[in-house]
């Protein structure tokens, strides 16, 4: 009787366990599926051109950091549309640096680990992109950067190249337009204390002083400060004609409304993150009312390609495109140029052909210099008329 249900219990151990490896490889599988698609990452074929892209998505850049992986985004698609890169589908996956270095450079070393990805656009910061460049080149990773401070491309990397304008250009725009055209001469500068504001902070300043100006004082803020009341209240007794901001949003909305509400009516300038709506949401129409933004992109109905591509965006994502979507369809238009020219679709392969690039793109052609420099990348300014962004028309 004993033996009988020693062999039973026997037998029903031997079916429980396989039942629970069943279990488990059914566990495993789920959670594996789970995670993939938490990561909002789908697995590609063999064939599959993998491409990374990085930008802020959340947080208080993400209107700009968005648009820009909608614009790469929309090429792809389109691209993909008619058979992709020599027959080969693009799959391009953007992921979010939050605008934050070290984010940053986490996103770097994933796109590195993964031999799937042979490119990557981005970042859009170049306190984000500065840190991250060195790990890119490690793993020779060609790299698309919509960042504007000069000094990345001075590096000595040779894995990186920049379609858009960098700061010289953003800087010295306003400058002598502030010094010659407008005939303004005391200036007062702030700037976040990040690689980007004070770098451009600084070229405003050389520019405005070969203009004839001069420079009444220069002051840093901390890039989370939001009261600038005891700030403006110094700066009032320099009485500048011109305060020159180098920092991002909502610290440029701030600054401008508490200035204005202080009393304090010098012209206000500010770099491409200030160029969107939230700025003269958040400062006011009225407070926002004449002051000057650089950006490095035109007016979306300004060109009959810029009208169609913002038909196209409508249609795609079913909203108007941000203000960096049409970078981002042109930093696309850069890296899928170069994918199509190599002789192998792979990083090394890419990166053989990334600088010796020529294409025209959505915004006008693309070549680059011997440091990854774009030789005609334009810049503009816009001045806040009647609560809109209208282009000064030099």
């Amino acid at each position: 009787m004993s033996r009988d249900l020693g062999i039973l219990i026997t037998m029903f151990n031997d079916e429980m366990t396989k039942r629970g490896t069943i279990i488990m490889k059914r566990s495993n599988i789920l959670s594996a599926l789970a995670f993939v698609l938490a990561s909002n990452i789908l697995p590609a074929s063999a064939a599959d051109i993998v491409l990374g892209g990085s930008a802020p998505m959340s947080g208080a850049q993400a209107e700009f950091g968005q648009s820009q992986i909608d614009g790469a985004q929309l090429y792809f698609d389109q691209l993909n549309e008619k058979g992709g890169i020599n027959g080969n589908k693009v799959v391009f996956r953007p992921l979010d640096d939050r605008a934050d270095p070290r984010q940053g450079t986490l996103v770097a070393q994933q796109f590195c680990d993964d031999a799937a990805v042979i490119g990557v656009i981005g970042h859009m910061n170049s306190g984000v992109t500065m840190p991250a460049l060195d790990i890119y080149s490690e793993c020779g990773m060609p790299q698309v950067v919509p960042a504007t401070n000069p000094q990345l491309m001075r590096m000595g990397f040779k894995t990186v190249v920049r379609p858009v304008a960098n700061d010289f250009v953003q800087g010295a725009l306003p400058a002598k337009y502030a010094a010659t055209k407008l005939g303004l001469k005391n200036a007062v500068l702030v700037h976040d204390k990040t690689v980007f504001g004070q770098g451009i902070a600084g070229v405003f300043k050389d520019n405005f002083v070969k203009g004839g100006g001069k420079i009444a004082g220069t002051y840093g803020v901390n890039p989370e400060d939001v009261d600038f009341s005891a700030l403006i209240a110094n700066i009032k007794l320099e009485s500048p004609d011109v305060v020159y901001m180098g920092a991002g949003m909502p610290q440029l909305a701030l600054f401008l409304k508490q200035m204005r509400e202080q009393g304090l009516k010098a012209q206000f300038i500010g770099p491409d993150i200030g160029f969107t709506v939230d700025l003269i949401t958040q400062a006011s129409p009225a407070f926002a009312e004449g002051a000057l933004f650089t950006f490095q992109l035109p007016p979306y109905d300004s060109s009959p390609e810029l009208k169609d591509f913002t038909a196209r965006h409508q249609k795609h994502f079913g909203r108007a495109p941000g203000p960096y979507a049409s970078l981002g369809y042109v930093n696309a238009q850069v890296m899928a140029a170069a994918i199509e020219k190599a002789q192998t679709t792979d990083r090394e392969g890419v990166l053989t052909q990334l600088r010796n690039v020529k294409v025209d793109t959505l915004l006008g052609p693309v070549s680059f210099d011997e440091n990854g420099e774009n030789t005609s990348a334009p810049m503009y300014l816009y001045v806040v008329k009647n609560g809109k962004f209208e282009l000064v028309k030099e």
